[in-house]
């Protein structure tokens, strides 16, 4: 993979996973009627940018294999979940119990089930003009011969 790519990825990456955690932060601090510190602000973006690392890294291999995608899919959620304990545990956003871990599983679930939405919206759409524009030129040199 180029470095300009991943760079990319990995821009593309928080942008979408820190709207997704900040949609869930608002609601969790509605449904709970608490106020934000703006030091949250700051462990928000920084918790976006540790999550989009790996997945700039584990996401972006071009995969022959259905089995390893599905691998790496797999090793990539498991180190979110747990970057993401970690981080809750590390900015004191709550105590490590079963219930916090398994409202963590869910509000992961969620936020990745968000970026692979957008992603693939994303991709869609890039797909569906290059193939306008494939076809716009091949049309063209047909009628050109």
């Amino acid at each position: 993979m180029m470095v300009k790519e991943f760079f990319v990825s990995l821009l593309h990456y928080f942008v979408d996973i820190t709207t997704a955690v900040l949609i869930a932060a608002a609601i969790f601090l509605t449904a709970t009627g608490q106020q934000m510190n703006s030091i949250i602000l700051w462990e928000i973006l920084l918790s976006g940018f540790i999550t989009a690392l790996p997945s700039a890294v584990l996401l972006c291999f071009d995969t022959k294999s259905v089995r390893l995608s599905l691998i790496l899919w797999g090793i990539h959620f498991l180190v979110i979940f747990g970057a993401t304990l970690l981080m809750l545990k590390a900015f004191g956003w709550c105590s490590i119990t079963p219930l916090s871990v398994l409202l963590t599983f869910l509000a992961v679930v969620c936020i990745y089930l968000f970026t692979c939405s957008v992603h693939y919206l994303v991709d869609k759409k890039h797909a569906s003009v290059m193939n306008q524009q494939l076809k716009k030129r091949y049309s063209n040199a047909e009628q050109d011969k």
